[in-house]
C-alpha cells in the first residue's frame, strides 16, 4: 500500500461525502450551467471491469498540483496504461472512486463531469471542514476520454478507477450486463464470525454460495455491494480487490473512529486456487465489516440481450428539495417523495444510477430509493444511512424504475438531491401502488414562540414558551409549557401554556381580549410554525386538577390552551365582577384553541 496513504492522519478511503449538498449551491457562477434537456449519447454500453487503478492524486509529489479554489483537474482515463493494466481506448463512461481533501476552511465540493461539458450544476462530494477526506463513488460519462474534476475551493483530488463502459456496436450482449439482485443478500458480517478484524487484516467475502443458489452467475465478472464499516478502532481505510489479484494501491472506504460508515461500490470478482468466486477487504486499522450484494456484472455465458446495458448521460439533477420539489420542502421522518426521469429516457430506463445526497438531516436513519408506487409496507433496505442530526452525506444509487419514476423514503426526516447519472436498459415495473400517505411531523419539545396578534403585549419578545422549572420562566416573562401536557405537533392531545398577566411585564395581560376568530402560532425549534384557532374559553379555580381537566375539553385532536390568573368570583379586585380582568391568584382563565394547520418554516435555497 502507498505509506503517505496508510499513514495519513485522516487516511485516504472512501465515504462520508454530500454530493449537491448546500456546498454545490454556494457557488454556482463559477461556471455556465447545463441544461437537463441537453442528453450524452444514448449508444447502449456494457460495463468492463478492471483492477483498481490511480488514476490522479494531487497530494505533494504526485502525479498532479495542487487544486485552487474555481480550479479544474483533467483525468485522462480512455486508452491509459497503469501497472501494465490499460484502460480501453473506446471507453465511453467511467466508474471510479473519487476523494477529495478540503484544503480551505468551510464548505467545499468536488464535481466530476464530461470533458468538454459545462458545470452541470450538481457535485460528487462535499467537504465540510478542513482537511476532511470525503470520497465517494462515482459515475460519469466522459468527453474525449477524460473527465474534468472542478473544485469549489483549494482541494486535493483522488481518482480511483474500478471499471469503465465501452459501446456495444449490436446493443445486443452477453457480458457486461447489469442484474439486479432482489432482494439484496448480505455475504459477510464479521461481527457473526467472532473477533472484529484487527490492523493490516484481510476479510474474504465469498460469493460462492450465491452462485450455487442461482442468485449469482458462475462467470459473473463484477459484483455491486453495499459496504458498511462498524465499531471501528482507528480511523483507516478499507480496500477491495479480487480472489487472485494483488492488494492495489487504492482505496474503498474511509473510516472515522466512533463512527459507522457505509458506500456502494462495484467490486471486479475473481477466482482463488480452490475456484471459490469472490473479493477479498483489507483493513487498515481495524473494525468491522457487513457487505451486502445488490447486482452483478453478467459475464460471457449469459444469454444475448439488450437489458441490463447502460446508457451514460450528463449529470442531470432529478429533485432539490432544498429549492422545493412538487410544491414541496424536506422530507419530514417517515414521508416519501416521488420524481421522475426525463422524457427522453423514461421510456427504456429499467435501473436508474444516481448520486442521492441527504442534507440538513433530522436524525440518524435511512433513505430508501425505489420504484415508485411499488412497494408495500415500511422499506426496510437502505440506501443511504444517516449517522447524526445536521449530516450531509450521499451515495451511489441504483435502483428499479416504474411508470411512475422513482421514490424515496425517509426514516428521520432531511432535505434530498438526486443527480442521475446514466441508466441500464430493461423494463419499467408497474406503478399500482397507491400513492404512500405522509404522516403529520412528530412532536417536538419546547423551547417554542408564541404569537396571538390579539394580544399585543406578546408581540414585545416575551413569546418564548420554556420547559424548565415553572416559577423562574414566568417570572422571567416567559411562558411555561405545562409539565406533563402534550407537544406541539403530536397530532392527538392538548397543549397547555402558563404565564403571568401583571408580573414580570405581563404577557399574558389581554388574554381577555381573546375571542372567536383568534389565532395563536407556536413555532418550533426545527423551523416549523403550528397555528390554532380559537375554540373557547373557560373559568376556573387554582386547582391544577380543574385547570387541567379544562385544557381537556377537546379531545381526538391537537389543542393549545393558554392559561393565566383573572378575577373570576374575588370580590376584593377592583375588576370584579369582570371575571376575566386581571388579576386574582384564586382563579384562571383558560382559552382553548383547537388545531388548524402547520407550515415548513426552513429557507429555500435560491
Amino acid at each position: 500500500m502507498s505509506e503517505a496513504l496508510a499513514e495519513s492522519a485522516n487516511p485516504v478511503g472512501r465515504r462520508t461525502f454530500i454530493s449537491g449538498a448546500a456546498a454545490a449551491a454556494a457557488t454556482t457562477s463559477a461556471v455556465a450551467l447545463t441544461t437537463s434537456a441537453e442528453a450524452a449519447s444514448t449508444q447502449l454500453t456494457r460495463y468492463q471491469a478492471l483492477p483498481p487503478l490511480r488514476l490522479c492524486d494531487t497530494r505533494p509529489g504526485r502525479s498532479f498540483g495542487f487544486t485552487r479554489a474555481g480550479a479544474i483537474t483533467r483525468v485522462k482515463i480512455a486508452g491509459r496504461t497503469i501497472n501494465g493494466v490499460t484502460v480501453p481506448a473506446d471507453a465511453t463512461a467511467a466508474v471510479f472512486t473519487l476523494v477529495g481533501i478540503n484544503r480551505t476552511f468551510g464548505n467545499n465540493f468536488l464535481s466530476a463531469f464530461p470533458t468538454g461539458n459545462a458545470w452541470p450544476g450538481t457535485s460528487s462530494l462535499n467537504m465540510t471542514y478542513l482537511n476532511a477526506i470525503e470520497p465517494n463513488l462515482v459515475t460519469t460519462r466522459l468527453g474525449n476520454g477524460s473527465v474534468d474534476v472542478l473544485a469549489d475551493g483549494a482541494s486535493d483530488v483522488i481518482l480511483d478507477l474500478a471499471g469503465v463502459y465501452v459501446p456495444s456496436p449490436t446493443g445486443r450482449e452477453k457480458a457486461g450486463r447489469f442484474r439486479e439482485i432482489s432482494p439484496g443478500r448480505r455475504v459477510l458480517d464479521t461481527r457473526n464470525s467472532g473477533g472484529k478484524p484487527g490492523r493490516d487484516s484481510t476479510v474474504r467475502v465469498d460469493l460462492t454460495g450465491l452462485v450455487g443458489a442461482g442468485v449469482l452467475d458462475a462467470d459473473a465478472e463484477a459484483v455491486s455491494v453495499n459496504i458498511t464499516a462498524a465499531q471501528v478502532t482507528n480511523s483507516g481505510y478499507l480496500t477491495t480487490y479480487a480472489f487472485g489479484d494483488t492488494l492495489p494501491e487504492t482505496s474503498s472506504l474511509n473510516v472515522v473512529r466512533g463512527q459507522n460508515r457505509a458506500i456502494g461500490a462495484m467490486v471486479k470478482i475473481g477466482r482463488d486456487s480452490n475456484g471459490r468466486v469472490g473479493f477479498n477487504i483489507f483493513i487498515k486499522n481495524g473494525c468491522h465489516v457487513l457487505v451486502d450484494a445488490t447486482g452483478f456484472i453478467t459475464g460471457p455465458s449469459a444469454s444475448t440481450s439488450s437489458t441490463g446495458l447502460f446508457v451514460p448521460v450528463n449529470p442531470t439533477r432529478l429533485m432539490d428539495t432544498r429549492r422545493g420539489h412538487g410544491g414541496k420542502k424536506r422530507l419530514w421522518p417517515r414521508w416519501t417523495r416521488e420524481f421522475s426521469l426525463p422524457s427522453q429516457y423514461a421510456a427504456e430506463a429499467g435501473s436508474a444510477v444516481i448520486n442521492l445526497t441527504a442534507a440538513r438531516t433530522m436524525g440518524p436513519g435511512f433513505f430508501s430509493v425505489n420504484a415508485a408506487r411499488t412497494r408495500v409496507g415500511t422499506p426496510t433496505v437502505s440506501s443511504l444511512n444517516v449517522s447524526a442530526p445536521g449530516q450531509n452525506i450521499a451515495n451511489h444509487v441504483v435502483s428499479n424504475v416504474s411508470t411512475a419514476g422513482l421514490e424515496c423514503y425517509s426514516q428521520s426526516g432531511g432535505d434530498l438531491i438526486a443527480d442521475l447519472v446514466g441508466y441500464y436498459k430493461g423494463s419499467r415495473r408497474g406503478a399500482s401502488a397507491p400513492i404512500p400517505v405522509d404522516p403529520p411531523p412528530p412532536g417536538v419539545a419546547p423551547p417554542y414562540f408564541m404569537r396571538i396578534p390579539s394580544i399585543l403585549r406578546m408581540q414585545s419578545g416575551r413569546s418564548t414558551v420554556s420547559g424548565a422549572s415553572s416559577t423562574a420562566v414566568v417570572n422571567s416573562g416567559r411562558i411555561w409549557h405545562w409539565a406533563g401536557t402534550a407537544y406541539v405537533g403530536n397530532g392527538r392531545y392538548n397543549i397547555a401554556t402558563f404565564g403571568h398577566r401583571t408580573d414580570a411585564g405581563g404577557p399574558l395581560y389581554y388574554s381577555d381580549q381573546i375571542g372567536p376568530g383568534a389565532l395563536a402560532y407556536m413555532s418550533t425549534t426545527d423551523q416549523r410554525t403550528y397555528v390554532y384557532e380559537y375554540a373557547g374559553r373557560e373559568l376556573t379555580s387554582d386547582s391544577d386538577a380543574q385547570i387541567l381537566a379544562a385544557t381537556r375539553r377537546i379531545t381526538g385532536e391537537e389543542s393549545l390552551s393558554v392559561i393565566a390568573c383573572t378575577v373570576g368570583f374575588d370580590s376584593t379586585k377592583s375588576r370584579y365582577p369582570d371575571q376575566w380582568a386581571p388579576t386574582s391568584l384564586k382563579y384562571r382563565i383558560v382559552v382553548r384553541f383547537r388545531f388548524k394547520s402547520w407550515s415548513d418554516d426552513i429557507p429555500l435555497i435560491p
